[in-house]
C-alpha cells in the first residue's frame, strides 16, 4: 500500500492542520519531558537512588533527550514551512519525528518498563496520514527501540535479567501485533475509501444507467472500457495488471432452444457470481452478449487464475428449473507489464479463450499455455 498524493483541497487543508497541531504537540512534549526529567533527577538524588553518577545521569537522561527533542521539533517546524517539500514528505517527517521523540523517552527512562511501548502510540496516531510506508518503517523502528530499552534496563538491573528478558519478549510481541493490526486496518480503510470514491464519482453515471449492466448487475461495457483504458495506460513492470475474458459455453444454443428470457436468467446467475469478486482492485463488466471481462489491477498471475477458476466452479454448480444439465463457462487470461490499449489486450486474451474452447470448454487458459 503506497502513499498517493492528495488532490482534494479540503483534505490537503486538513492534513496541513494536523501537521501543525503535531508540531505544537512535539514542543509541548519536549517541555513537559524536560520538567519531568529534572523533577525525577531531583527526587532520586534526594533519596540517593540515581543508580549512576549525577553527571552521567544528567547527560544521558536529561541533556541528550532534550537535545534530540529540540532537533526533532526544529526539523518538523522547518519541514512544515518548506515550499519545496511535498505533502507526503511533510507527513512522513512529522510521523518519524513523533516516533523518534517517543523512542528517546523510552530509552532515557528505560528503568520504567511501561515506557518501552511508548513508540507504539506514534504508529496508531500517524495512521491518520494513510501512508503504508510510514507504518511499515515505524513498526520496524519500534521493535528496535523496545529491544534497546530492554538492554539498557538489563544493564541498570543485572540481577533482574530473567524478568527483563520476559518483559522484552512481551513488549516485542505487543509491538508486532499493534503494527500488524494498524497496517491491516489502514488497508481496510484504504479499500473502503477507494470503493466509496468509485461510487461517489459514478453517482451521476448510475443515474443515467451508465455504470452498471441492467441484466447482470456488473459494470457496463462503457464503464468497463473507460476504466480499463486508464489502468492499461499506466501498466508497467512495477505496476502490472491481469486481463481475463469469460464466455458462457454454448450460450447461443440456450437462447435458440429455450428463448432469450431463459438466456437472461443464465446471465443473471453469472452476474450474481461475478459481483462477489468486484472490489477496489478488480473491475468486472459485461463486454457484450455472454462475454465478460475482468481487469485485475493488482495481485499475481497465480492468484488471478485461482479467482477465475473459483468463478468457473461456482457458476458450474448453479442449477436451473428449465434445464437438467449445468451451464459452464470458459475463459482466457493474460498478464501485462507494458502500456497498451484495451483492444490490443483483448486480442491477446481472446487467443487464450479460443484455446480453452478448443480444448474442451469449461476451463481457464492463460496466454501461451498448451491446449494439451
Amino acid at each position: 500500500m503506497n502513499s498517493k498524493p492528495v488532490t482534494d483541497p479540503a483534505m490537503r487543508s486538513l492534513e496541513r492542520r494536523i501537521r501543525f497541531d503535531l508540531e505544537k504537540l512535539l514542543l509541548i512534549i519536549a517541555v513537559v519531558c524536560l520538567v519531568l526529567e529534572i523533577g525525577i533527577a531531583v527526587y532520586y538524588y534526594m533519596i540517593q537512588d540515581l543508580g549512576q553518577p549525577l553527571k552521567s545521569y544528567i547527560e544521558f537522561r536529561i541533556l541528550v533527550p532534550l537535545g534530540v527533542n529540540i532537533l526533532v521539533y526544529l526539523v518538523t517546524r522547518f519541514s512544515n514551512r518548506s515550499e519545496n517539500s511535498t505533502d507526503s514528505t511533510k507527513n512522513r517527517v512529522c510521523s518519524f519525528s513523533l516516533l523518534i521523540m517517543m523512542g528517546v523517552i523510552s530509552l532515557a527512562h528505560s528503568f520504567f518498563i511501561p515506557l518501552w511501548t511508548l513508540p507504539l502510540f506514534s504508529i496508531m496516531f500517524c495512521s491518520i496520514f494513510h501512508d503504508g510506508f510510514i507504518q511499515k518503517i515505524q513498526g520496524g523502528v519500534c521493535v528496535v527501540f523496545i529491544l534497546y530499552s530492554g538492554i539498557l534496563h538489563m544493564y541498570d538491573y543485572p540481577t533482574e535479567r530473567s524478568f527483563t528478558i520476559l518483559c522484552i519478549v512481551i513488549a516485542e510481541i505487543m509491538a508486532l501485533v499493534v503494527s500488524y493490526m494498524s497496517y491491516k486496518l489502514e488497508l481496510y480503510n484504504a479499500s473502503k475509501f477507494l470503493i466509496s470514491e468509485r461510487t461517489l464519482t459514478g453517482m451521476d453515471k448510475f443515474e443515467q444507467g451508465f455504470e452498471t449492466d441492467t441484466v447482470t448487475g456488473v459494470y457496463s461495457k462503457r464503464y468497463l472500457t473507460e476504466e480499463a483504458e486508464k489502468i492499461l495506460q499506466k501498466t508497467n513492470e512495477l505496476d502490472p495488471c491481469g486481463v481475463a475474458v469469460l464466455d458462457i459455453d454454448d450460450f447461443k444454443k440456450i437462447n435458440d432452444e429455450l428463448g432469450n428470457d431463459k438466456g437472461d436468467d443464465v446471465l443473471r446467475t453469472l452476474g450474481s457470481v461475478l459481483q462477489d469478486y468486484i472490489d477496489e482492485d478488480t473491475i468486472i463488466g459485461r463486454y457484450g452478449g455472454d462475454t465478460f471481462v475482468i481487469i485485475f489491477e493488482s495481485g499475481f498471475r497465480d492468484e488471478n487464475l485461482d479467482v477465475l477458476n473459483r468463478i468457473r466452479r461456482e457458476f458450474s454448480k448453479k442449477r436451473y428449473s428449465f434445464m437438467k444439465e449445468s451451464v459452464t463457462l470458459s475463459g482466457g487470461y493474460s498478464w501485462f507489464d507494458v502500456t497498451m490499449d484495451l483492444k490490443s489486450a483483448m486480442a491477446e486474451v481472446d487467443k487464450a479463450l479460443q484455446s480453452a474452447k478448443r480444448s474442451g470448454k469449461n476451463r481457464i487458459m492463460s496466454s501461451g499455455e498448451s491446449e494439451e
